[in-house]
């Protein structure tokens, strides 16, 4: 049985939550509660940015952010992302305080070079995935100061009165539960799972994003979902797992089924570095021209890569492995699939939202990333927004708890929910997938808002907030006519300086959603 009251709830055990929950233990606050369906996508986390010093390239913060920047096209608030790039190396030195082990070579930090980046300047680790191993470290440490683990736990509902958040509706193991907190913290992912083939895993289902807004947060940049370039298409034993990028960086290349490396193109200086956007776009030209592969991607080149540096991506060399596939003696067939979500909440500098007492940290929340993220800043992203929404909360002291009053009673029925879900995914991944159009994304829209009237609707609020989710992304990509980072239209292909901003949208009492552009100078 779990206590029914914290002073601090976190919903979402990934890094960014469990980060957030760790710092405020060590400053004081102990009635912290950290619930979750599952470990959203910190297992796969490969690699984590910062600009350590000293180091031999004479990376610094500064030029992190302007790679940030540059990649998100600069529509990032770039006040989160200053605060990200100075506060990286403090908060790895803080994990590491907590038990995270990263690579070393001759006691310096190993670097790998992620798309984007100047310098090299992901930390990682050679033995397992850094993702799992900070996954099992850090609620290790929780588990030995005490603070409760809420596992099978999924969120329906923050619960809220004029002067803020006054808790969260859970169901823990399928049965409604109301918990008290003054404070709650929002750590939940992105868009994931709402649209089909997704490298995300099914408890980041998108839902967070309604639930957000229900609770009248205002959030920003939806239409920014990042699709991974290098998403492993073949053989079957293998496919959905992504080739990371830094491989280029270690040599690797792409190619067409002509052999030819059509990245040289765009790019005559090589595939290392390359942002993630342009080796998407790369890739669907090459398909668009007939010269794709059988699966509609292209190949990465690995016969060439030493095979130490291979085994050095244990979780990727070992899945192609066992799936039959040898990198050293065959192409791997791989294309873009739906990843990470830029958007999220509308933040501050301590990850506050505008609602009293309710925090969005890692991709929860908005802003950091602009139109495009920067391979590696995920995890980066994650660790300092967590750390810094707890030093803001023990800053500020905790809020006077109330008694969350719950207005409705929760509807539930899986097998609409599921049909639903297969619904909505088939109509997002035509419409809001890499390609987009104002006939394609209106047509959603409308099918959406009908669905939201429908009886799987009725019957299951769960599914009804995957809908709203989806309403709220599509209308941030039809108001966004222009095509920039993440966001692709064949009706508008081109950068437009006219929507160099970002589209905020919010949603009222009724349901109904405005949104608004705010262009910057």
């Amino acid at each position: 049985m779990y206590d029914l009251a914290f002073d601090v709830l976190i919903v979402g055990s990934g890094l960014s939550g469990l980060v957030a929950a760790c710092r405020l233990v060590e400053l004081g606050v102990r009635r912290v509660a950290v619930a979750s369906q599952g470990a959203g996508a910190t297992p796969v986390i490969a690699a984590l940015n910062a600009s350590i010093q000293p180091n031999k390239w004479g990376d610094t913060p500064q030029q992190h952010m302007l790679d940030t920047l540059t990649i998100g096209t600069f529509v990032n608030d770039e006040a989160l992302v200053k605060s990200m790039c100075d506060d990286a190396h403090r908060c790895v030195n803080l994990v590491e305080s907590w038990g995270v082990e990263f690579a070393r070579v001759d006691g310096d930090y190993y670097r790998r070079h992620a798309s984007g980046s100047t310098y090299p300047r992901s930390l990682c680790q050679t033995s397992e995935i850094i993702g799992v191993q900070m996954y099992r470290v850090l609620r290790e440490w929780l588990e030995e100061r005490g603070v409760t683990l809420i596992s099978r736990a999924t969120c329906t509902d923050l619960l809220c009165d004029e002067g803020g958040v006054t808790g969260a509706r859970l169901l823990i193991d399928g049965a409604p539960q109301v918990i008290s907190a003054p404070i709650v913290i929002a750590a939940w992912g992105g868009a994931g799972s709402l649209l089909p083939n997704s490298t995300y895993p099914l408890d980041v289902d998108g839902r967070g994003i309604s639930i957000l807004a229900r609770a009248g947060v205002e959030l920003r940049d939806l239409e920014f979902i990042e699709f991974e370039p290098m998403v492993s298409l073949s053989p079957e034993g293998a496919k959905g797992e992504p080739c990371p990028t830094a491989m280029l960086g270690e040599g690797a290349y792409l190619l067409n089924s002509k052999g030819e490396r059509f990245m040289l193109k765009f790019r005559p200086q090589g595939e290392a570095g390359s942002p993630k956007t342009l080796m998407n776009r790369a890739i669907w030209e090459q398909v668009s021209l007939g010269n794709g592969s059988p699966n509609g991607g292209a190949f990465v080149d690995l016969r060439h890569i030493p095979l130490e540096v291979l085994k050095g991506y244990p979780w990727f060399y070992n899945r192609l492995i066992n799936a039959g596939h040898d990198p050293k003696k065959e192409l791997l067939e791989v294309g873009p699939a739906p990843h990470s979500h830029s958007g999220g909440a509308v933040v501050d500098s301590g990850y506050a939202t505008r609602v009293e007492g309710l925090y969005a940290v890692g991709e929860a929340s908005g802003g950091v990333h602009g139109a495009c993220r920067l391979a590696g800043n995920a995890a980066t992203q994650a660790l300092v927004s967590g750390i810094l929404a707890a030093e803001a909360i023990a800053a500020k002291g905790v809020r006077k708890a109330k008694s969350p009053y719950v207005s409705a009673e929760l509807k539930l029925n899986p097998d609409a929910r599921k049909a639903g879900h297969e619904w909505l995914q088939a109509l997002l991944g035509r419409e809001l997938g890499s390609m987009r159009t104002e006939a394609g994304l209106t047509s959603a829209l409308a099918d959406v808002e009908e669905k939201l009237e429908s009886a799987e609707a009725e019957q299951d609020d769960l599914f009804t907030q995957k809908l709203e989710a989806a309403r709220l992304i599509l209308v941030s990509a039809l108001a966004r006519k222009e095509s920039r980072g993440g966001h692709v239209r064949k009706d508008y292909p081109e950068v437009d300086e006219a929507f160099k901003g970002s589209v905020y949208v919010e949603q009222d009492d009724t349901g109904a959603v405005e949104y608004t552009f705010r262009r910057l100078s």
